[in-house]
């Protein structure tokens, strides 16, 4: 049995970072008692004493000679080895507090957690209404929050704290100027009502629809909180929209192939489609979309990823769907959210057989789909684990090739081959 290996103090850094990055936020935001963080170093057996004394006590004096911050403590006991007599080793490293623990492990963790708590702190500051109890660390500047700010029984404190935690990183990683700038609008929005109004018509100055679609989210989370009820900005939303393609020329509304129109309009098509319809084809490319050629009773629809507008669509439920996405992980989930609507819908060149056919154009998936799929057929769901056990490989839509996915669509839809 291999024996455990003695922490050194470039491990014990890395797992005081590792730990930091962890719990920081919930310090900050929920409140920490001391020690915040002990970390037993693991000193070395009577045994590796005798088997490698001169890496023994390298270990012992890269920790006697090591310069710790304030609040750092390290331990030393003694031991006593028949073979080697008394010896004294240091057992474990101690933070007391989180501001202890960031300035141990320095770097880009520091920072991290620096910046989360003192925006902490400012949106507390300066909407002390919603504060509640709830002490901060300091980490090096910061301030903690008075023990009587705020009432804890004010559901704004908890409210606040969900948000916080739930945006966490996006506001730890604003801009100084971005960050002051959201302050400043959340302060704006707390005394003028704006619902009704769309992004365009905000009138706050150096404020634009662009700047505010960035950041709405966050907005929208904090504004909800801050208020004495949870409200909704209640800015309008675009109206989402719906592309098309009536691959049937008999069936085409006014003569016209190609659609574009909100969903509110989309849904009044089954009477201008009328009769004829007898399937509907989602594909998750434009380009994909734009190339299918015609086929009788047959509608196309841009999905658009994980915005399926078009599943709401009320004259999709009585007819066969296909869809066809990317291959990879996060297709199976955008396939899952539509068959959550729409049960009847069957996915085709999805499949292991086409994920092999171009084995040589698969490329890395940036970030997998780790959730429960729960509507996937069982064939489906094996090509998901195939997809993770090649190491969360993706195929897009766009790399199959369009004979390849011709020849699978015209056995599936009765398109021509030959389009």
């Amino acid at each position: 049995m291999s024996a455990v290996p003695m922490v050194a103090p470039e491990a014990a850094r890395s797992e005081a970072r590792r730990r930091l990055l962890a719990s920081h936020r919930r310090w900050t935001l929920d409140g920490w008692s001391p020690p915040v963080w002990t970390l037993p170093l693991r000193p070395p057996t009577e045994r590796q004493v005798l088997t490698d004394p001169a890496a023994a006590e390298a270990w012992a004096r890269g920790w006697s000679g090591r310069s710790l911050p304030a609040g750092i403590s390290l331990d030393w006991e003694d031991r006593t080895w028949r073979s080697v007599g008394t010896q004294r080793v240091p057992v474990r490293l101690v933070a007391q507090s989180p501001e202890d623990l960031a300035g141990f492990a320095g770097g880009p963790a520091m920072a991290e957690a620096v910046r989360f708590a003192e925006r902490v702190a400012r949106i507390r500051t300066e909407f002390p209404a919603a504060v509640g109890h709830g002490p901060l660390a300091r980490y090096s500047g910061g301030s903690e929050v008075p023990a009587d700010s705020g009432d804890p029984g004010d559901p704004r404190h908890e409210r606040l704290n969900a948000a916080l935690r739930r945006h966490a990183e996006r506001l730890t990683g604003l801009p100084d100027e971005e960050f002051d700038r959201m302050l400043g609008v959340l302060a704006w929005l707390a005394r003028h009502p704006v619902a009704g109004l769309r992004p365009r018509q905000l009138p706050i100055r150096g404020v634009d629809s662009k700047w505010f679609s960035a950041h709405r989210t966050v907005l929208t989370a904090l504004h909800g909180a801050l208020a004495s009820v949870a409200v909704d900005l209640g800015v309008v939303d675009a109206d989402p929209r719906v592309r098309l393609r009536v691959l049937d020329p008999s069936m085409r509304p006014a003569g016209l192939e190609d659609l574009e129109l909100p969903v509110a309009e989309a849904v009044t098509l089954d009477g201008a489609l009328g009769r004829a319809l007898e399937r509907v084809l989602i594909v998750e490319n434009k380009e994909t979309l734009l190339c299918l050629p015609e086929a009788l009773g047959v509608v196309a629809i841009w999905g658009r990823g994980f915005d399926t507008a078009a599943a709401v669509l009320p004259w999709l439920a009585g007819v066969p769907i296909t869809y066809w996405g990317d291959l990879d992980s996060q297709g199976f989930a955008i396939l899952h959210r539509y068959r959550s609507h729409l049960p009847q819908i069957e996915s085709v060149l999805m499949d292991e057989a086409t994920l092999e056919n171009f084995a040589d154009l698969w490329v890395p998936e940036p970030k997998p789909f780790r959730g429960t799929l729960a509507t996937l057929t069982p064939a489906e769901s094996r090509t998901v684990e195939r997809l993770r056990a090649e190491g969360d490989v993706r195929l897009e839509q766009e790399r199959v090739s369009w004979p390849y996915a011709l020849a699978r669509l015209a056995a599936h839809l009765r398109l021509p081959v030959d389009g």
